[in-house]
């Protein structure tokens, strides 16, 4: 089944023109070996084929599949079990592996992200598609969020290619620069075989937001040092920090509506915060730590 996730934010102001923007290789038709590797990657994505490809005996976590949804291609991201090293999760992130470079450069400020999607999560193990838009900040040298939005994916979808419309919610008026994918198969521990397939990733629609408005869901400050504060509309059940390869890096109970969290210790980076509440909806929400 499919969880709802509102990715708290924004709320849209208006739509524009419908229009549909690609994603570079968001088709999955082009595929390269790695210098001195005995694989393949997507053109313009980083897996973890590096990882898995050392372990004897162990599948690749990202294959190429045929025939497309759209095309003649697709992308299977898929958790494995590597002995000697444990569970690795299927992960596909858009940048580019040799200069380490994520995202891509985007100005758009579309009302959704879509594709083509099918999928298999084992019991006990949870998939995640997650899209966001950043815009550099020359006085703070951090990137700023700008939008996103996220989808969970729980147990199989139907054998047949799914429609995939994940609605974008803005939290800033700012037009971004930068554009985040990440397929994650594993949201936590993982289970070996849990898998998403991806085709014909894009953008639809124009949104545009007209100011700042307040949210059901608040996390501050963005960047965060040692404290992160959270508000949210209802009581919080539970709140996790997932690194962006879908780890929880941090997990706890809740029980009220706010709740500060110590994020000190965590590596500088951009993370996840997902939050289950009370009457069992999903938020979910990126931060940045310095």
């Amino acid at each position: 089944m499919k969880t709802r996730i509102l990715f708290a934010g924004l709320a849209l102001a208006c739509f524009g023109t419908i229009t549909s923007a690609q994603v570079p290789n968001g088709g999955f038709e082009n595929w390269v070996t790695p210098d001195g590797a005995s694989y393949q990657d997507p053109v313009g994505w980083v897996t973890f084929n590096g990882l898995t490809s050392l372990i004897t005996g162990t599948p690749l976590s990202c294959e190429q599949g045929t025939p497309g949804a759209v095309g003649a291609s697709y992308a299977t991201v898929t958790t494995r079990a590597a002995t000697g090293l444990g569970i690795v999760p299927g992960l596909l992130i858009c940048g580019d592996g040799i200069t380490g470079t994520p995202g891509f450069a985007y100005s758009g400020r579309p009302a959704a992200f879509t594709g083509q999607l099918q999928y298999g999560i084992q019991a006990g193990d949870t998939g995640m598609v997650v899209v966001y838009l950043t815009k550099w900040n020359v006085a703070t040298l951090n990137a700023d969020s700008v939008g996103g939005g996220a989808m969970v994916l729980m147990g199989n979808s139907p054998s047949s290619w799914q429609n995939m419309n994940i609605a974008i919610d803005y939290f800033s008026p700012a037009n971004p620069d930068t554009a985040h994918i990440a397929i994650v198969t594993s949201a936590g521990e993982g289970v070996d075989g849990s898998f998403i397939k991806v085709d014909d990733l894009g953008f639809s629609g124009v949104s545009a937001v007209a100011e700042a408005q307040a949210t059901a869901f608040k996390l501050f400050p963005s960047p965060a040092t040692d404290v992160l504060n959270i508000a949210a509309g209802q009581r919080i059940a539970e709140v996790k920090v997932l690194d962006m390869a879908g780890r929880a890096v941090i997990e706890q109970g809740a029980g009220t509506a706010q709740l500060q969290l110590n994020v000190a210790n965590l590596r500088e980076g951009r993370y996840l915060v997902q939050l289950l509440l009370a009457d069992g909806e999903r938020l979910v929400r990126p931060f940045v730590k310095l």
